[in-house]
């Protein structure tokens, strides 16, 4: 199965502090590293398959930050970047990098897992669980997910946004100062504290869009 891997860093005086994004990001990259060997190699996606093929290895994070700021352009507010994992033709991993462009102050960084690391999470919940921890260790997100990728998302003209603003995920960080926090753990299956909020299970990776249907929505 694809995973999704999601955070939202929602602070005044983020996109003062983009260099900071950019390297946790990096140090995430690096946490994640020895768990799939497509880690071993990210470059910039392109318009065409050789375009990608051409684009350098990004193999530090002085590269990582020069590619973006290349990437950003003028009249935009903040970057944007997508990378991928291993070779063009391999079934990797892909990386997004969102930092000031959609909401001002909104930093966010979504890893879609390839085969491999997919694969490692639907066997192993303790890994899973690593992998949220690590992130939120690294990013200090306000808001996260760990979500199945073929879980169509809601269809936000009919049914409208979550109640907790961002995507149903088997395993959800909020941060203690979030106003969801008490019907976060309502709902947990499971809960592991961490030191700026908690990461909460909500059932299985086959039950937990149902489980968190049951959030009060307003009427």
């Amino acid at each position: 199965m694809k995973w999704e891997l999601a955070f939202k860093n929602q602070r005044p005086g983020l996109d003062q502090r983009m260099d900071e994004s950019i390297a946790k990001a990096w140090e995430f990259m690096q946490a994640i590293k020895p768990y799939d060997p497509t880690f071993h190699r990210w470059r910039n996606t392109a318009r065409t398959k050789a375009q990608a093929e051409a684009n350098p290895n990004i193999e530090t994070l002085d590269q990582l930050r020069q590619t973006i700021h290349n990437d950003w352009k003028p009249d935009l507010p903040g970057p944007t970047i997508m990378l991928f994992s291993g070779d063009v033709d391999a079934d990797g991993s892909s990386l997004g990098l969102t930092l000031g462009l959609i909401y001002p102050d909104t930093h966010s960084i979504t890893l879609e897992t390839g085969p491999a690391l997919g694969a490692r999470i639907d066997d192993d919940e303790d890994f899973a669980d690593w992998l949220m921890h690590t992130a939120v260790r690294i990013i200090n997100p306000t808001i996260g997910a760990l979500t199945r990728e073929d879980y169509k998302p809601r269809n936000l003209n009919i049914d409208g946004p979550e109640p907790y603003d961002y995507v149903p995920g088997w395993k959800m960080f909020f941060h203690r100062d979030s106003p969801h926090w008490a019907q976060a753990h309502a709902l947990a299956t499971k809960a592991m504290s961490v030191a700026e909020g908690a990461i909460l299970t909500y059932g299985t990776p086959d039950t937990y869009t149902q489980v968190l249907n049951q959030w009060p929505r307003e009427q």
